[in-house]
């Protein structure tokens, strides 16, 4: 595929749902879901221990589920794009406690305006400029510095994104019927379903097997969407100098991981190609990955360095680079000597 092919030309063959592939995935998720929650309630009164080994398997299910939902939000998962991905994408927010269309058109617009400073704010972790941060009053710092604390992001903001913000459209103004619909119908739902094991197994088993699954699960999914755009030369642009493509491919990276953790995570890792053509489905990103050099260009990270990565917190306009908070102090500070 030489020539004046472009990525993007190579990436929309490949942007053609599949029934087989898409119901094979669903369904060995879906039963390695089932199945691990089942025998988890199981083991509740043998070890708790055997409970949250198996709250692992439970994770890994209940990720791939979110991100089977997430393609749904896409309308890219199914063939049918309407009813049939709506349709689906409403049952696994159940099991998610994600509703489809608030929490997707957040994330619809995160395509739209990756990168592009002007635009921040939607379905993302919020990042300031330096010269935003200097401008701040102390508070505001210390605020914003206790919200993009890795560990603070990812064992409780995270948590409380999916728990408690997702049960109400706190994240947007005037929000349209459907997304008030998608809500009201997801939290009616997770009622249900919640309530229905509750008067099976008592509240207090219930609480016992779901809080390390969601608090796992929240966190390991949030870590994905937010890593990806985490690396040092990332894509920033003002809204005048803004470009898509270049925003797709250089402002998301490809996450080098195992083959397994791949498959742990729907796929997700090839959030370049996602951002390039969001109606590939996750099931189709590997192959395409690997189907033209030219979609290997983008920025790789792998599993240790996005430790590193997570730090990073201000973008420097000026040096065109995100940079940590203790790179900000130590220039703040040489900036200040005589």
């Amino acid at each position: 595929m030489k020539g004046n092919v472009s990525v993007s030309q190579i990436a929309r063959d490949f942007a053609s749902p599949s029934y087989s592939k898409a119901l094979f995935q669903f369904g060995n998720t879906l039963m390695l879901y089932v199945t691990s929650v089942y025998l988890m309630f199981a083991l509740l009164p043998v070890s708790y221990g055997y409970v949250l080994a198996t709250s692992l398997l439970a994770t890994v299910a209940h990720v791939r589920l979110f991100m089977i939902g997430h393609d749904c939000a896409h309308r890219s998962y199914l063939p049918r794009k309407g009813w049939q991905n709506k349709a689906l994408g409403n049952f696994i927010g159940v099991l998610t406690n994600t509703p489809l269309d608030y929490w997707g058109s957040q994330h619809l617009v995160h395509h739209q305006t990756v990168g592009n400073l002007d635009k921040r704010g939607y379905g993302d972790v919020g990042t300031l400029t330096t010269e935003e941060f200097k401008a701040m009053g102390f508070w505001s710092r210390v605020w914003y510095r206790i919200g993009r604390n890795p560990h603070v992001l990812m064992f409780i903001l995270a948590p409380i994104h999916f728990l408690i913000m997702q049960r109400f459209p706190f994240e947007q103004k005037n929000p349209p019927r459907k997304v008030w619909l998608s809500i009201m119908g997801t939290n009616l739902g997770m009622m249900i379903y919640y309530g229905t094991l509750v008067s099976f197994f008592g509240l207090e088993s219930v609480l016992f097997v779901f809080a390390p699954v969601l608090l796992m699960s929240s966190t390991i999914a949030v870590w994905l969407f937010y890593v990806q755009h985490q690396f040092d030369e990332a894509y920033w642009e003002r809204e005048e100098t803004w470009n898509y493509k270049n925003a797709t491919l250089k402002g998301s990276s490809f996450y080098n991981l195992p083959r397994w953790l791949h498959w742990a995570t729907g796929n997700i890792g090839y959030h370049h190609l996602h951002h390039l053509n969001p109606k590939i489905p996750n099931y189709k990103l590997a192959d395409c990955h690997y189907a033209d050099p030219m979609l290997q260009e983008g920025k790789s990270i792998n599993f240790w360095e996005s430790f590193r990565l997570a730090k990073l917190s201000l973008w420097d306009e000026s040096a065109r680079r995100l940079i940590s908070f203790a790179e900000f102090d130590r220039t703040s500070e040489t900036t200040r000597q005589p």
